[in-house]
């Protein structure tokens, strides 16, 4: 099977969305049982953030690999015209409408006779926690990976509380600085983004990631996202994760501001029969720790635990 990343969009909710493949891509016919990973990212949901953890997957398991973004969280040179209005239809961009957005991907693109992996980062696994809440999905999901799940009480984290008391009341700043951004001059841009890689010690590869957060559009449309997640993300779905118990598997992180050690003590005594783990490696993996976890995912689903 070939390593090359394709990408393609397609409409999903009335949404124009970005998918990156590994291997078979997306409209192409499955074997009965043919396995396929399907990724659900955290946020901001720009797929290329994801694409050494899915070569990974790919190179390591030689099966079809998918990343799916979130609605309005990938936009190529011209998608901001192609996609709804965010001021008009807010809706399709909140944590609702983008739990709603993965549940028609999966009806209307996903294989039914796939043998179907579902990896979830961050609050990815919360999508992915909702997606199982509806039986037609769930009994096609043969395992998923909770990858640092933000599953509860996000707005009590350490992060959470950082940003509801702090980052709130400079998103209107950050917006309209990101659109000042855009006006500079591309060696401009490139060199600002290659001090903060130096600073924060992130791979250069990641430099036109960056440059896809900051677009206006897209940060406009990861902060509403975020703030819905402090809204919304309370108590978990505790009836999903009960009815689908052996299909979950768990990762927390030690030193994680959004999933606190807590967070993954509690559920272990809630559910004494969870298969959770515990790791050293920061929530943010896919900066700079992509081949480590995917090594870690790919030697659960080889061994099918």
């Amino acid at each position: 099977m070939m390593g090359k990343i394709m990408e393609t969009y397609v409409v999903v909710n009335q949404v124009s969305t970005r998918v990156s493949t590994l291997g078979k891509e997306v409209g192409q016919s499955f074997k009965d049982s043919e396995d396929l990973v399907v990724i659900i990212p955290g946020n901001p949901g720009i797929i290329s953030f994801y694409d050494q953890f899915a070569k990974k997957i790919h190179e390591k398991l030689q099966c079809s690999v998918w990343c799916v973004g979130h609605a309005g969280h990938n936009q190529g040179k011209n998608q901001i015209k192609s996609i709804p209005k965010f001021d008009k239809y807010k809706d399709l961009y909140g944590l609702e409408g983008q739990v709603q957005h993965k549940v028609d991907f999966f009806e209307k693109y996903v294989p039914k006779n796939a043998r179907v992996h579902l990896i979830g980062h961050s609050i990815g696994s919360y999508m992915i926690v909702e997606m199982l809440d509806r039986p037609n999905i769930a009994k096609t999901v043969n395992k998923s990976y909770l990858l640092f799940p933000t599953v509860e009480y996000m707005a009590q984290t350490p992060n959470g509380k950082i940003l509801t008391n702090y980052v709130k009341y400079v998103v209107w700043l950050l917006v309209f600085l990101s659109r000042m951004f855009t006006f500079l001059p591309t060696i401009v841009q490139n060199a600002l983004i290659n001090i903060y890689i130096y600073i924060t010690g992130i791979p250069k590869y990641h430099l036109d990631n960056i440059k896809q957060v900051v677009k206006p559009g897209v940060l406009k449309r990861v902060f509403f996202l975020a703030y819905e997640e402090m809204d919304q993300v309370l108590q978990r779905n505790d009836r999903s994760i009960r009815d689908n118990l052996n299909k979950i598997k768990m990762f927390y992180g030690e030193h994680d501001g959004w999933t606190p050690i807590s967070y993954y003590e509690k559920i272990k005594k809630d559910f004494p029969g969870i298969d959770v783990k515990l790791s050293h490696l920061n929530h943010a993996f896919v900066l700079n720790a992509s081949s480590a976890v995917g090594d870690i995912v790919c030697d659960w689903i080889t061994n099918k635990s």
